[in-house]
């Protein structure tokens, strides 16, 4: 016998499928070879591991509380479909004529004015540059001030910084000298 056919018996084995002759090929086989009888005797112990383990029973309502926690996750991710909503509808098609109102009216003065709208869409786009500018550099002079306030901060209170480190020091000390006495009388 191979040793791949020797597993596939093993595994037969545990699983109580096998019958009388692959049991003395096996066993015939675990005599000879070293290898597939250590294998075979760590199996043998993770079997009886989980054999003597006791088998834990999930809840009573195990099934319920599942059952509902889908229905929670299938409500969250689906979008509620919006059937005869009277509201909603009219709410849809005023915004849909606003859109095609401001849409119709900027294509119209597009096609009779077109310079003059080629003019107005530079001055928006300067005028964002202009502003994407103007929020950097206040970004940026905010962040300064904020730098040097924890600068000066830092500078003023220097000495009770230094300070807070050796009180920060003594009680670890403290606390590791009471750890060790305390280890020291449960010894």
């Amino acid at each position: 016998m191979k040793c791949n056919e020797a597993q596939d018996y093993m595994m037969k084995y545990f699983d109580k499928n096998i019958n009388d002759i692959e049991a003395a090929q096996l066993k015939q086989h675990l005599k000879n070879c070293k290898k597939c009888s250590d294998e075979f005797l760590s199996l043998e112990e993770v079997f009886l591991e989980i054999e003597q383990d006791s088998v834990i029973e999930p809840p009573e309502d195990f099934e319920l509380q599942v059952m509902s926690r889908i229905e929670k996750e299938v409500k969250m991710y689906t979008q509620p479909v919006r059937e005869n909503n009277f509201v909603y509808n009219i709410l849809l098609v005023a915004v849909s004529f606003i859109f095609v109102s401001l849409f119709g009216g900027i294509l119209y003065e597009a096609v009779n004015h077109p310079l003059e709208l080629m003019q107005n869409v530079q001055i928006a786009v300067d005028l964002a540059k202009e502003f994407l500018a103007a929020a950097v550099t206040m970004t940026k002079g905010i962040v300064i001030a904020l730098m040097g306030f924890a600068t000066s901060m830092y500078k003023t209170y220097y000495y009770a910084y230094i300070l807070l480190a050796v009180l920060l020091l003594v009680v670890q000390g403290v606390f590791i000298r009471m750890v060790r006495e305390g280890n020291g009388a449960a010894q």
